[in-house]
């Protein structure tokens, strides 16, 4: 039941959910936000979006009558270093809707009333740099981040020195109370869109255990609407250093750094910026503080490494001089590495200090481009020592032509303990799901063995596991893994999808009818709409436009042209009565369906 108010806030609800700035909003940016997040769809969400108008029209409705109710999200962890985990959030796409339809609302105007243009934080737009892979980047455009680069390369040059620093536990200590205010302030907002943002925020939190909401911490969600609100409330922190006596400024998020003429400047800076924190109940992070001479704030920046991968790069780009720019680099990795004898970077390593982890990210994206590879083994050895290298190193490793020797060693990792956070799972899973395999018995049992672990780890794990499961195993196991899980399944929004996403593998078989009775048991309207749309592509007798340009075009991203979710929709097109006249160059642009025995073994 609503207050009697509410009819007078249902105005201004319905101008910002209006359905026309909703489809936008789905299109350019939820979309590829969804894309991001750390679960994949079996079906690539195809089914919402192929009926958008119903979800819009039930958002706007829900919304606007003031029955809309957040789901419930699912948390994971990532590991960081040594154990220590970030929580993120897995949200419904919905939900994820909502929250950036809100945001967007404010963000306009909260970019207009920044007091610093050289606090370059802008949204993702869902487009990606050219040869850039995103999952090698945190967070926001990678072009504002460039722009960020190039400022800091710049003031390194004028300035003595150097303050680097960042904000401790950021997201895990913004008080909703404090961004209420701060937006407020910023922005002519109307109070029930604020109401419902926070709202959103609120239910998206982390209270376990029964404890009441704290109004303190702001979710980690790969998401740009969560980052647009951070962002403003280091706006306070910009102002004090634009008005204070530094040189030069320059803040990404809460990464920040300061260009100042002594160190008795660089105190006082670092003392206002923590104090204005304070005042907002956040602190600076000590460990990460530092006041760096002009030299040591070149070696931190690797401004010398930069400059010698960004010229490579163009080189690249142009597509002169590849055979000496993949001399070039292959000998600048190893000098940067520095080689320990145990095979990891040793102590001078270029790769380990400062701003060395992106250039690692940065030498082996351009190594790869080039044509190049780097060892299967320097890639095991990140994955194993070095956790936030794990998803860059495996994703190289998927185009590996040892894959069975390589997967005997990760599962070997696996089960002695070196993996602590649910992320491993999903990294491995996409290693397994797109890397090329003989099919072996030996490796058939590596696959059954990280699905026992997978399952038994957490419901990320299990997720994981069904789709290993799905290119691996005999129909008969995946069916028990299934029942063994149906009750986790049946209440879960992903698991549910992820299940429902192996419906191709069952049509036309044997064990069609134990599948669709475990579905039917289910009694899940989300594994309902995943089955019925597999079902409707095997059936259909005609493909629209946007389906058939999806069946047609490969993903070179991946090391066999094919993103996985795109292989269960293909099974399912395969097993058309009149696939061949629906897609008849399905194996022509797909050859790794029927060349790959594990591909093949689905069903193609």
């Amino acid at each position: 039941m609503q207050s009697p108010k509410f009819q007078f806030l249902q105005d201004d609800i319905k101008d910002v959910f209006d359905i026309s700035l909703l489809k936008e909003e789905w299109k350019k940016r939820t979309k590829p936000q969804i894309r991001k997040q750390l679960v994949f769809d079996a079906i690539e969400y195809r089914d919402i979006d192929q009926d958008i108008n119903r979800l819009l029209q039930s958002v706007r409705r829900e919304v606007t009558e003031g029955n809309y109710v957040v789901q419930a999200p699912k948390r994971y962890l990532t590991e960081k270093s040594r154990g220590l985990c970030r929580q993120m959030t897995l949200i419904h796409p919905r939900d994820l809707l909502v929250l950036e339809r809100l945001s967007r609302s404010v963000y306009f105007e909260l970019k207009r009333k920044a007091p610093s243009k050289t606090a370059f934080f802008e949204p993702d737009d869902g487009k990606f740099a050219k040869g850039f892979k995103q999952i090698d980047f945190e967070y926001g455009s990678f072009a504002s981040w460039k722009k960020f680069q190039k400022t800091i390369f710049g003031f390194a040059n004028e300035n003595d020195y150097i303050v680097i620093t960042d904000v401790a536990n950021f997201y895990d200590f913004i008080n909703f109370q404090h961004l209420r205010n701060i937006v407020s302030s910023l922005a002519d907002i109307r109070e029930s869109i604020l109401d419902l943002l926070i709202h959103v925020l609120n239910r998206l939190t982390w209270t376990p255990d029964f404890m009441p909401l704290t109004q303190v911490g702001m979710p980690q969600i790969e998401t740009s609407a969560t980052r647009v609100l951070a962002n403003a409330m280091l706006y306070e922190v910009d102002k004090l250093c634009e008005h204070s006596a530094v040189s030069n400024y320059a803040r990404f998020m809460d990464d920040m750094d300061v260009g100042v003429d002594s160190v008795a400047k660089a105190k006082v800076i670092v003392r206002d910026m923590d104090l204005t924190l304070q005042s907002r109940q956040l602190r600076l992070n000590s460990s990460k503080t530092q006041i760096l001479s002009q030299k040591e704030a070149f070696s931190h920046f690797c401004i010398s490494e930069n400059n010698i991968l960004s010229r490579i790069e163009t080189l690249l780009e142009k597509g002169r001089f590849i055979k000496f720019s993949k001399m070039i680099l292959a000998s600048k990795y190893e000098t940067w590495l520095d080689r320990s004898s145990t095979g990891g970077p040793g102590k001078n390593s270029r790769l380990i200090r400062g701003n060395g982890p992106k250039i690692h990210k940065y030498v082996l994206s351009l190594i790869y481009e080039a044509g190049g590879t780097v060892s299967e083994e320097d890639l095991l050895w990140q994955i194993e020592h070095n956790p936030s290298m794990r998803p860059t190193a495996l994703r190289y490793l998927s185009r590996t032509s040892r894959g069975n020797t390589v997967l005997k060693k990760l599962i070997g990792m696996l089960k002695n303990g070196v993996f602590v956070d649910d992320s491993a799972y999903v990294d491995l899973a996409g290693f397994m799901l797109h890397a090329r395999f003989r099919k072996t018995s030996a490796c058939t049992l590596l696959a059954t063995e990280f699905c026992k672990y997978a399952a038994s780890a957490s419901d990320i794990g299990l997720h994981s596991a069904i789709f290993v499961s799905a290119r691996f195993l005999a129909r008969s196991q995946i069916h028990s893994l299934l029942i063994e899980n149906t009750e986790r399944i049946s209440d879960d929004f992903w698991l549910s999808r992820a299940a429902a996403g192996l419906t191709s593998l069952f049509i036309g078989e044997v064990e069609w009818g134990q599948y669709h009775n475990f579905l039917r048991d289910l009694n899940s309207s989300d594994a309902d709409d995943v089955c019925n749309y597999l079902l409707s592509v095997s059936s259909s007798t005609a493909f629209n436009q946007s389906l058939k340009a999806y069946i047609k075009a490969p993903n070179h991203t991946f090391p066999q042209a094919l993103f996985f979710p795109k292989v269960l929709i293909l099974l399912a097109v395969a097993k058309n009565k009149i696939s061949a006249s629906l897609a008849p160059n399905l194996h022509i642009d797909h050859p790794a369906l029927k060349r790959d025995p594990y591909y093949s073994q689905m069903g193609f």
